[in-house]
């Protein structure tokens, strides 16, 4: 009879309480400011970290989960008796988490043997866009599907899975260095709101909104023409520190765009140290990548 273990790096945020509810064990990313380390989701929440990056000037170091840390998630697992272990991990072009769950995965079979079956996948994404998808997965456990239905359900849904992101300010992805200073001091200057594609691995820059009050209309006319069959979809708003008028303005043009339902889920480090705390993104499922 199959057991099966679900574990995800805490990139992927999912509220503690849905964690405890279905059972999913989270590995933290370590993030390091002025001195003081954190775990992500143990030791900070996410609107506690939107406040320490709105009044420091310096940027947090994060530092991805490591083969040590991973070796022991699938020990314990091990000794508890399971027999699968599904984990889902940041995308990996844009960290190293998802080679550390393979080295770990590997050290692992050569001090146990493969009685204990691993599959890791990469999410080629960021925060609750993939986390939305280990929640599916723990349900299927919980109703008693085999592991090969919830992996092949995992890897489908990942397939499909797309995000648009806005931001307020440039000051944050200049302060990162995603972008340089006289950029960012033309871009503010002219009102302009970069809006990014987040798909197959990639956060590609698709657009720029003119001022604040077009930057909700551009996010969802967007999410129209890439979503498919949005009517029967529950689109996902992600949001960090940002005025509940703005959200529900977001959410309720969401609901106006068709889509059966809406969730909201406050955006966690990984993205956030990018982009600042005032952004806004929606993720949906688009078409099969390939198709």
């Amino acid at each position: 009879m199959e057991k099966i273990h679900i574990f995800a790096d805490s990139a992927c945020d999912i509220p503690q309480a849905l964690v405890e509810k279905y059972k999913i064990e989270i590995v933290p990313v370590q993030v390091t400011h002025e001195g003081r380390t954190f775990r992500e989701y143990y030791d900070i929440t996410p609107q506690s970290y939107w406040k320490l990056l709105e009044e420091s000037d310096e940027i947090p170091a994060t530092a991805q989960i490591t083969p040590a840390q991973l070796l022991e998630t699938y020990r314990r697992a091990h000794d508890a008796g399971y027999t699968h272990v599904l984990g889902v991990i940041i995308n990996a072009k844009g960290s190293g988490g998802f080679q550390s769950a393979c080295i770990a995965r590997d050290m692992f079979y050569e001090e146990y043997g493969a009685d204990m079956h691993i599959e890791l996948v990469d999410s080629e994404t960021y925060t609750m866009i993939y986390g939305r998808v280990i929640l599916d997965a723990a349900r299927m456990r919980e109703q008693g599907d085999s592991f090969d239905a919830i992996l092949g359900v995992v890897k489908s849904r990942l397939a499909r899975c797309e995000a648009v992101l806005g931001v307020y300010t440039l000051k944050f992805l200049k302060k990162s260095g995603r972008i340089s200073g006289g950029a960012a001091f033309v871009g503010e200057a002219l009102g302009l709101k970069p809006i990014s594609h987040v798909y197959a691995g990639a956060v590609q820059v698709c657009g720029k909104a003119r001022g604040e009050k077009n930057l909700i209309p551009a996010l969802v006319d967007f999410v129209k023409k890439r979503a498919v069959g949005l009517e029967a979809q529950t689109a996902g708003l992600l949001y960090g520190d940002v005025e509940e008028t703005k959200i529900a303005d977001l959410e309720r043009r969401l609901y106006e765009a068709g889509f059966q339902k809406v969730e909201r889920w406050p955006i966690g480090v990984s993205v956030i140290t990018n982009t600042g705390p005032r952004a806004l993104a929606v993720m949906y499922y688009g078409a099969p990548r390939g198709a």
